[in-house]
């Protein structure tokens, strides 16, 4: 919106402002009045408000006090609670452990027992492979002892063959020398295996094993055996007939 000079008449506007004296005076007084008014008024506003603060405060501050008290009271009534719940939960426990007490003390019993019962059986068992272990020694000691007898034997045994074959070369009883078998050499050896299983002899006569010579010594007893019955029958046979006599 534009105004011009048809709309507002500036000359009169200056002649009136022109004719009319300003007070200074008066315009002070007036500010000063709304001054000290606006001034009350905030006084008062003030006042209002810290009055209705301090309502407010002494209100918040009675809540808590009060919401404080039930908190107290409740935590009283609850640990009153709480311990006579504690007090009743001992009460039980210690009829359990009353209870258990007597069959724990049977199971202790029982444990200590069979605890015993394994360390004497542990005992038993390390005794066991002590004489076990010394029974081993003995039997490997008895072994070696075994085979120098029967490589001895073996050896007497082939002694006493050679003996014989030689006396019976000089009484004629045996062909000629070239067709009689080669003398026997009895020696110590491992079993054979499969490698030298086929090798039985030597460029100086056949050898014999310990195995062959316990053999040999089997077989001449089993024979001395055969003798023994045969005899012991001659001499039944000869009884009866003489009964019969």
């Amino acid at each position: 919106m534009h105004f011009d000079s048809t709309d507002v008449p500036l000359n009169a506007q200056a002649d009136t402002q022109a004719s009319a004296p300003v007070d200074f005076t008066m315009f002070t007084d007036a500010l000063e009045d709304l001054r000290s008014s606006i001034s009350q008024h905030i006084h008062d506003s003030n006042c209002e408000i810290l009055s209705k603060v301090n309502d407010v405060e002494i209100g918040v501050r009675e809540a808590l006090f009060k919401q404080h008290a039930l908190l107290r009271q409740s935590l009283q009534d609850a640990c009153r609670v709480q311990e006579r719940q504690g007090v009743t939960q001992e009460m039980h426990i210690n009829d359990l452990k009353k209870g258990m007490l007597a069959p724990v003390a049977t199971i202790f019993q029982d444990l200590m027992a069979i605890k015993k019962g394994q360390r004497e059986q542990d005992a038993k068992i390390t005794a066991l492979d002590t004489q076990i272990s010394a029974i081993r020694i003995e039997q490997l000691d008895f072994q070696s002892k075994i085979a120098a007898y029967l490589l001895n034997l073996s050896t007497q045994i082939g002694d006493i063959v050679n003996h014989l074959r030689g006396g019976d070369a000089k009484k004629g009883e045996i062909g000629s020398s070239s067709r009689r078998p080669p003398p026997i050499r009895v020696e110590r050896r491992p079993l054979p295996t499969p490698a030298n299983q086929g090798e039985s002899s030597s460029g100086h006569g056949r050898v014999l094993s310990v195995e062959e010579a316990a053999e040999m010594v089997r077989e001449a007893d089993r024979q001395a055996d055969r003798r023994e019955r045969e005899k012991e029958r001659e001499k039944r046979l000869r009884i009866l007939r003489r009964r019969g006599h």
